[in-house]
């Protein structure tokens, strides 16, 4: 259907160039006015993360549209009457199976990243959205207390984050033009089983900048992606050869040895 209107479209336009060029630039002029003035329209989004409960609200030219959550419906609304289902007839009863243990299934594509993975992850995606004109940022708040049930462990990560924020700060005031308030901080409480962390970001740009934005944050994501995979599948090859090791019963030492021995006797025998 679309393959036909696009030849009556391109067919038209012929018929015009040739009987009527006039119009044809005309027309012509128009649609790359239109298309030139769609691309600088700012659009958004107003994104929130409060108290445990997601909020998104879609953002253009101005005008907020809100996605998440839905608004309730209306209790006075009629609802749609359900078609009464026939009633099944019984099936005959199957002979109990024995339970099969499940197996695990292998392959996929798992992600374990570490913080300081994270951190350039977060410089990347930064980065990227600024490198092709500077996003609006209306608001943007974060909130952060550090809690957890090992004192030690919540102080390192309250130390970390706070690191983490003074090294991302002096990015986000380049690549990001801030036209309204930043509520920033962090606490620790060694009282609390988790940690709290509430957020919130409107931001906007134009849909011309969506293309550049997209791929230079896409490059920069798959980047990490793939040393991230590189790293764990290292990982996974030692824990192997580890394993092994230990079955074998022979220690990294002795089997350095070996693996000495064996190739002098190659060179010995090839030589």
């Amino acid at each position: 259907m679309i393959k036909w209107i696009a030849l009556g479209v391109l067919a038209a336009m012929v018929l015009l160039f040739m009987f009527f060029p006039v119009v044809a630039w005309i027309i012509i002029g128009l649609l790359l006015l239109v298309i030139l003035l769609v691309l600088f329209v700012p659009v958004g989004a107003d994104v929130a993360y409060v108290d445990g409960e997601f909020s998104l609200a879609a953002r253009v030219n101005g005008f907020a549209i809100r996605l998440l959550p839905r608004k309730p419906e209306d209790p006075n609304k009629p609802k749609k009457k359900k078609k009464e289902k026939k009633p099944k007839e019984p099936a005959e009863e199957k002979p109990p199976q024995e339970d099969k243990p499940k197996e695990e299934k292998k392959g996929g594509f798992k992600l374990d990243f570490t913080l300081e993975e994270i951190v350039e992850l977060i410089k990347k995606v930064i980065h990227g959205l600024g490198k092709f004109g500077k996003i609006t940022v209306r608001h943007f708040m974060l909130h952060y207390i550090a809690a957890g049930d090992d004192p030690y462990q919540t102080a390192v990560t309250f130390n970390y984050v706070n690191a983490a924020l003074s090294t991302l700060a002096p990015v986000c005031a380049q690549k990001f033009r801030i036209t309204g308030d930043v509520d920033v901080w962090t606490d620790i409480d060694f009282a609390r089983d988790k940690m709290k962390v509430d957020a919130a970001l409107s931001a906007t740009l134009r849909i011309a900048q969506f293309v550049h934005v997209g791929l230079a944050v896409g490059f920069g994501v798959l980047g990490i992606l793939i040393k991230n995979r590189l790293r764990l599948r290292r990982e996974a090859r030692e824990e192997k050869k580890r394993q092994r090791r230990e079955a074998a019963g022979v220690a990294e030492p002795e089997l350095d040895n070996q693996k000495m021995i064996k190739a002098e006797e190659r060179k010995e025998t090839h030589g």
